[in-house]
């Protein structure tokens, strides 16, 4: 739980002030659009390499090897001096992202095989805590009048000590010996797995244009206060962090499918606000309807995803898992390109139809009763 919780705090840092670098370069909506681009293009096919690497020299070691890595690629964005170098500088960062986000979730799967109980649901609430954490800091230090580049440079040096002792106290788990005869018989993707993957992608790709756009949102819309734009990362992962620490709860009690059409309800009630725009206040509850609503989804598609059968169990979630983290590829430059032409209101209000479609898929769900 404490590595899941260290990890992002740096890139939290830099949500709070994507706002402050598209201010700083002087960038249009659709300039930040394709910067944005960047971090999922570089995420994506890093997650085929991450798994090998993974699976060579085990999570443990990949995180002792890329935490130091993944932190000075963290600092590369506040010294971007246009679109290209904010492209590169966040192709880097989500390349090495990649690895350790496999690493930790191979680690966390090791750990539930080997205590025979689900933690993966909390593991990723306490991600999620983290990046809430990492965006208030950031909130803090833009108002102590830090630069974007001296706010990540301090997030990665006082970072780094912390991310190497927690991975390296890591208890050492060597995996489950199942791999060698699955190798040699693929059975097809089973068809139930497509409702997963577009369920999933409904609240993937609302969760990324959230993230991106969320402060970009209260400073051009929301017209808020310069400074405290920030506030609407932090409330949007900490209602993330809240719905997914409630999210096995409410599951073992009520079933996938109630869950899931609730989240669901939550993330479209918020979004209507947003795209109303009823002033900075009903917007930052508007971000926390739409946090609540994204939760629940991605981890109760893992669990869907493994439920269709032991054979085959571990390519149909990392299908699952790349077609849903396709979401966080589309979300950010679709809503860029569209407020453009319109406006971030009427960009937001575009996602609404996909959660539409995760709200009517959601009985697929019910495998995990």
């Amino acid at each position: 739980m404490a590595v899941f919780f260290v990890q992002p705090i740096q890139f939290g840092i830099w949500l709070s002030n994507v706002a402050e670098i598209k201010i700083g370069l002087g960038l249009s909506n659709s300039d930040l659009a394709l910067g944005l681009l960047g971090m999922p293009i570089g995420l994506l096919p890093s997650l085929y390499f991450a798994s090998h690497v993974v699976d060579r020299i085990g999570p443990r070691h990949t995180l002792l090897w890329l935490f130091p890595l993944m932190l000075i690629a963290g600092v590369l964005p506040g010294f971007a001096t246009g679109v290209g170098s904010l492209f590169m500088a966040l192709f880097v960062l989500g390349a090495l992202i990649a690895f350790t986000e496999v690493a930790l979730n191979v680690f966390a799967a090791r750990v539930e095989k080997t205590l025979g109980t689900s933690i993966m649901n909390r593991a990723h609430g306490f991600w999620s805590l983290g990046v809430m954490a990492g965006s208030f800091i950031g909130v803090q230090m833009a108002g102590l009048g830090f630069t974007v580049a001296e706010s990540l440079q301090w997030g990665g040096l006082l970072l780094l000590p912390l991310l190497m002792v927690v991975a390296y106290i890591l208890p050492r788990i060597a995996p489950k010996q199942e791999t060698t005869e699955i190798a040699q018989a693929k059975p097809p993707l089973p068809k139930a797995l497509l409702p997963i993957v577009a369920i999933v992608f409904g609240a993937t790709i609302v969760e990324g244009a959230m993230i991106d756009w969320s402060t970009v949102y209260m400073r051009d819309v929301a017209e808020i206060i310069a400074g405290k734009e920030g506030w609407a990362v932090t409330i949007f992962a900490g209602f993330v962090t809240a719905g997914r620490f409630i999210g096995d709860a409410v599951n073992n009690r009520y079933g996938a499918m109630l869950l899931a059409r609730m989240c669901i309800g939550s993330a479209i009630l918020g979004l209507v606000i947003l795209t109303l725009n009823l002033g900075p206040d009903a917007s930052f509850l508007g971000f926390a309807f739409v946090g609540l609503g994204v939760s629940t989804i991605f981890p109760l598609g893992i669990s869907a995803s493994a439920a269709l059968g032991d054979e085959g169990e571990a390519r149909n979630v990392s299908v699952m898992t790349f077609g849903a983290l396709s979401g966080f590829l589309v979300g950010p430059p679709m809503i860029g390109f569209v407020a453009e032409a319109t406006s971030l209101n009427v960009a937001f209000a575009l996602l609404l139809p996909t959660l539409a479609l995760s709200f009517i898929l959601a009985k697929h769900l019910l495998r995990m009763r």
